[in-house]
């Protein structure tokens, strides 16, 4: 299965190591870098991620970090928003499109990006399932719920 990785699967696995879903998140995270499950993530969580641990670390741990995440967590791809990956171009229609589905700013560019590659993804997952279930071109699962469903096909 491939899935689209939303940030606070990072952000727990990162620093919130006591968090009370942080076995089944760590559980999910494993199952990627085994190849059980091929994951995705965008520059938009990439980003939002070092933002938001960028208070924490150090500039040489943050840039390490940045440039050795996807090998840290064995994704396939850091997915763009549109045919470049190396600048971020944003496209207002797509963005504004997300937006009119009651979406924050980064949310809907996290969706854009998921639409945009939707024919790479088949499952979104986050424990902020409420952002976007229904607003997407792809099923919407918490780890615990997509690792449930795994089990029981």
């Amino acid at each position: 299965m491939k899935v689209f990785i939303d940030t606070d699967i990072f952000v727990r696995n990162l620093r919130y190591r006591d968090d009370k879903n942080i076995i089944e998140n760590d559980r999910f995270l494993d199952l990627v870098k085994e190849k059980g499950i091929i994951g995705f993530t965008s520059i938009y969580n990439l980003l939002e991620l070092c933002g938001i641990l960028s208070f924490n670390l150090s500039s040489e741990s943050l840039l390490h970090l940045y440039g050795g995440f996807k090998k840290r967590f064995q994704l396939k791809q850091i997915l763009f928003g549109t045919y470049s990956d190396e600048n971020l171009i944003i496209n207002i229609n797509t963005v504004f499109a997300q937006l009119l589905k009651k979406m924050s700013f980064g949310d809907a560019l996290i969706a854009g990006c998921v639409e945009y590659h939707g024919d790479l993804i088949e499952a979104f997952v986050s424990w902020n399932v409420k952002h976007y279930e229904g607003k997407l071109n792809v099923d919407v699962y918490t780890p615990t719920a997509l690792l449930k469903s795994l089990h029981t096909e």
